[in-house]
């Protein structure tokens, strides 16, 4: 019986480093962009035995900006991928969906047409913001026009499943102004909109501008109220266009939620390559090393930590996880991995949250309600075992 398996592949490289992010990315240096493509090639080859009992579901890329590098150097990742998982007894490797994130400032007719022929057949095309003062806030390379040509020639390429990323809370933004991002993007109707709300983090150079220390409690209760707003203005606004808020900053049209994504918040198996990439098999998760230098030199050998998770963890996974998507968490389902009604774990949580209009039970699922979004983070870490 084989299982599905989700790959993930990530590329670190970016033209620049944006103002906001803390992921493991960097503008490369020379030479680096051979030797990583490399090393990525080498640790899919290394993991053929994975071949023999998972059926590859989905594909994604992502970074950083992989498209940075030049498509054949992407075809050829993906080459090795298929070489490497086509399954020995049935000669079978075909991917459900298969996601590249691109950047406007980086894609061209040329790219678009050799990803297409390569079998990727979803883009996700940053775009952050319309607003150009926002996008040069954001240190962003690209243009609100970039973008608006960038999704003109991916149409023309035949790309029928197009994600955009767009960010929300931005300092000094209300909801007008995002409004404008927003009907912009809606205009060239994308199959798929993430809405991801700002976030500080430390080592970056929005920490040193705006992190909270700085702020006065009357400026950050004016910011958040000002990103819970956008938040329910985008849930509003996007419903009327067709699009279901299927988790807690995604929207798709019917028929197009990132099944990829689907499979972190369904705790499905999932491998991942490249530097401090993550991977959960069979309840055991691991994760790769964040050096560059040490991934280069033994890019299968670099698991830097390994995790058998217990019963507990993975039944609190299972929850809050579930929690983030609109479907909520199906009893049924929790019985049947854990043995266990869900009451008999978490019965008074459940109560607690429920008598207080932040959940609520329907058909077999226990889902958070619109007032429970707004403070979901508290609600799930309630399910924390």
């Amino acid at each position: 019986m084989y299982k599905d398996l989700s790959i993930y592949i990530h590329i670190p490289f970016c033209v620049k480093k944006c103002n906001y992010c803390d992921f493991i990315s960097a503008v490369p240096k020379e030479k680096q962009l051979k030797s990583y493509a490399d090393a990525l090639c080498k640790e899919i080859k290394l993991s053929a035995g994975y071949a023999d009992n998972f059926n590859i579901k989905t594909v994604f890329i992502g970074g950083g900006t992989p498209s940075i590098y030049d498509s054949s150097v992407i075809l050829c990742i993906l080459d090795v991928l298929k070489n490497t998982f086509e399954n020995r007894r049935r000669g079978s490797y075909i991917p459900d969906e298969v996601t590249i994130e691109c950047n406007p400032g980086t894609l061209n007719s040329t790219k678009l047409s050799d990803y297409r022929k390569a079998g990727i057949n979803r883009l996700s095309i940053g775009l952050q913001s319309a607003n150009e003062d926002e996008l040069k806030l954001l240190g962003r390379i690209h243009t609100a026009d970039d973008w608006e040509q960038s999704m003109k020639i991916a149409r023309k390429c035949g790309f029928n499943n197009i994600n955009t990323d767009i960010i929300s809370g931005l300092p000094g933004q209300s909801v007008e102004l995002f409004a404008v991002t927003l009907d912009k993007v809606l205009e060239y109707s994308p199959e798929h909109i993430s809405v991801y709300s700002l976030i500080i983090e430390k080592g970056t150079p929005f920490y040193d501008l705006y992190n909270h220390e700085k702020l006065s409690d009357e400026e950050l209760d004016k910011w958040d109220e000002a990103d819970r707003d956008i938040y329910e203005y985008t849930y509003k606004r996007l419903s009327e266009y067709g699009y279901n808020r299927y988790e807690i900053s995604n929207y798709a049209k019917k028929g197009c939620e990132s099944r990829h994504n689907m499979v972190y918040w369904n705790r499905g198996n999932y491998l991942g390559f490249g530097i401090a990439s993550a991977s959960l098999i069979n309840n055991i998760r691991f994760a790769n090393t964040d050096s560059f230098s040490e991934y280069i030199a033994a890019p299968y050998g670099s698991v830097k930590t390994k995790e058998t998770l217990t019963v507990n963890d993975c039944m609190s996974e299972f929850a809050f996880l579930a929690l983030r998507t609109s479907y909520g968490i199906s009893r049924r389902k929790f019985y049947d991995e854990f043995g266990k009604d869900i009451y008999d774990i978490y019965g008074g949580i459940i109560k607690k949250w429920t008598d207080c209009g932040m959940l609520e039970e329907k058909d077999g699922r226990i889902f958070c309600t619109e007032r429970g979004i707004n403070v979901s983070n508290v609600v799930m870490a309630d399910f924390i075992i």
